[in-house]
């Protein structure tokens, strides 16, 4: 297969391929498909970021919903307002008390626009809600809400709907820009199949990866529109236009679920810059390991199969078949054997950034955040690494058999499925730098606080054969990635050590550590709580062996 798309002249990805399945999976697919049909040629047009045609479409739209003619309310309309392309193209931050729907509301009520001198009109029934209304519309608003009760005349409702050019620039504003998010999740989706990754890193090397959608094809009557009359186009994903890719990357409107959360209520939320966000993000700029463990896969192996052949690790894939890879655990085990030293303390650190439970190894089992940008760690581990990246040693997977660790530990009747041979690997790990807990600056509560959290993992303690000392004596040790720059306060409190730094409970004694993120709430924040701890010697290690 990979032979069929080297020698292709174009590579077309169309992630909605499976349409009829997405409008069948939930009401709400069906919905925004639909609603979406009515406007394929803005939604082309905003995918492209071609802002002269969006406002041509913009223009004619205006005039169809009947919006008067007043120059000065269609350019509040445009460009005041969340509704269309100049939002949908562009960032615009908002204040804290901004309202869209009353921003709408004011612009309406106060345009200069002259209306037309409307007669009163008050519904006369027994059921009449004139003692708690009244108003001078043509035909009041509330009378639609009884079906059969309507007592306005033809011309009068005709008239009523041409007045209804607000409700109508929100319907395809909401239209536009749930579509806009749906797509940017289909191609999320597809994107993160395995197959497809290796798909599109072979179109990368030809730069001729082109992208459509199925459901830009049908309009809101359900019949295809002749692409060639329209000058419509597959659009083409240029992995080598710098420009482009710095200008949408270079932003932090969508860095995560809760930046993408904040951007819709208190920015314009531009739907455009999200979109190829993800398209960059997710074709460009993946590393390996978001390759080969983010992705989606039917089996675990082919993990490696597709991916190993894009990367350094690549003579590797003739040894696939005979690694017994079942779990995504045997994924990330056996990465910590054939990755060099820069890699693996990627994924540790990567690791130690997420939420762990009472699972062993912690180094291997935890939900990895798909918030830390592991990219620019990778990036700045060969200059600024506390690490020596040259020495294999500096991180090694190890496995103590289950007879060792009888002897070590005493006999363990505790049959629990994760107490296998698999809980016996630990990563010996030696460092340069870390900063420990000094307890005797913490108060009672602290400290009843903080072994109250650490008792919550007294299972995996025991399994360890170390339940005995976290009752009466622990430590905890935070290790960052990068070497200290500044005075010891100063790193501490950088965003540098923040994000890139392992956070480990156990102890000196025995050497015993576990990665713990979830409790680090209960850790000191004040720099002063912490020692600091540095090597004299470049040869010279701390040794910390993780299970």
């Amino acid at each position: 297969m990979s032979n069929i798309y080297n020698r292709a002249t174009y590579i077309l990805a169309v992630p909605d391929l499976h349409l009829t399945y997405l409008k069948r999976l939930s009401i709400k697919n069906n919905e925004t498909i639909t609603e979406s049909q009515a406007y394929i040629f803005d939604i082309y047009h905003l995918i492209r970021g071609d802002a002269s045609e969006l406002a041509k479409l913009e223009e004619d739209f205006l005039g169809e919903s009947k919006v008067p003619n007043d120059p000065a309310l269609r350019k509040l309309l445009l460009k005041y307002t969340d509704h269309f392309g100049y939002s949908f193209l562009n960032y615009q931050g908002h204040r804290d008390f901004y309202c869209p729907m009353r921003t709408l509301d004011h612009i309406c009520e106060n345009s200069q626009v002259s209306r037309t001198s409307w007669k009163g009109w008050l519904k006369s029934s027994d059921t009449s809600f004139k003692s708690l209304h009244q108003c001078h519309e043509v035909v009041c608003p509330l009378t639609g809400f009884d079906l059969y009760d309507d007592v306005s005349t033809e011309a009068e409702r005709r008239e009523f709907c041409d007045s209804n050019w607000k409700s109508k620039i929100v319907k395809r504003s909401i239209a536009i820009r749930q579509s806009m998010e749906f797509l940017t999740d289909l191609v999320r989706d597809w994107s993160s199949r395995v197959w497809v990754i290796s798909e599109y890193n072979i179109a990368k090397k030809k730069n001729n990866l082109k992208f459509w959608f199925t459901q830009l094809s049908t309009t809101n009557n359900g019949t295809g529109f002749e692409m060639e009359q329209k000058e419509f186009i597959f659009f083409q994903f240029n992995f080598e236009d710098p420009s482009f890719i710095t200008r949408i990357v270079n932003t932090n409107y969508y860095r995560n679920e809760n930046e993408s959360q904040f951007m819709r209520s208190r920015t314009s939320n531009p739907v455009y810059i999200r979109f190829h966000n993800t398209m960059i993000c997710q074709l460009a700029q993946q590393t390996f390991l978001e390759m080969i463990l983010v992705s989606k896969a039917s089996r675990n192996e082919d993990r490696f199969h597709s991916i190993l052949p894009l990367t350094e690790y690549k003579s590797k894939i003739t040894e696939v078949r005979h690694w017994n890879i079942t779990s995504l655990l045997s994924v990330k085990l056996k990465l910590y054997e054939i990755m060099n030293t820069k890699d693996k303390l990627v994924l540790l650190f990567w690791s130690g950034h997420a939420i762990h439970g009472s699972v062993l190894p912690t180094f291997a089992t935890s939900t990895l955040s798909l918030d830390l940008g592991i990219g620019m760690l990778r990036d700045e581990m060969p200059s600024s690494s506390q690490f020596d990246l040259n020495c294999p040693s500096t991180i090694m997977l190890r496995q103590i058999n289950n007879s060792d660790a009888d002897n070590e530990e005493g006999d363990d009747d505790d049959d629990d499925e994760d107490d296998d041979n698999l809980n016996r690997y630990y990563l010996r790990l030696k460092a340069r730098e870390y900063y420990m807990v000094d307890f005797q600056y913490f108060t009672e509560d602290m400290l009843k606080d903080c072994l109250d959290a650490i008792k919550d993992s007294a299972a995996l303690y025991n399994r360890l054969g170390m339940d005995e000392d976290i009752n009466t004596s622990f430590d905890i040790v935070s290790i960052p990635a990068l070497k200290r720059t500044g005075t010891s306060l100063d790193y501490f409190n950088s965003p540098s050590h923040g994000l890139y730094s392992l956070n480990l409970i156990g102890s000196f004694a025995k050497n015993i550590w576990i990665l713990d993120r979830y409790h680090f709430d209960v850790y000191p924040e004040d720099r002063n709580m912490w020692t600091y701890y540095k090597t004299d010697a470049d040869d010279e290690f701390f040794t910390f062996d993780i299970y």
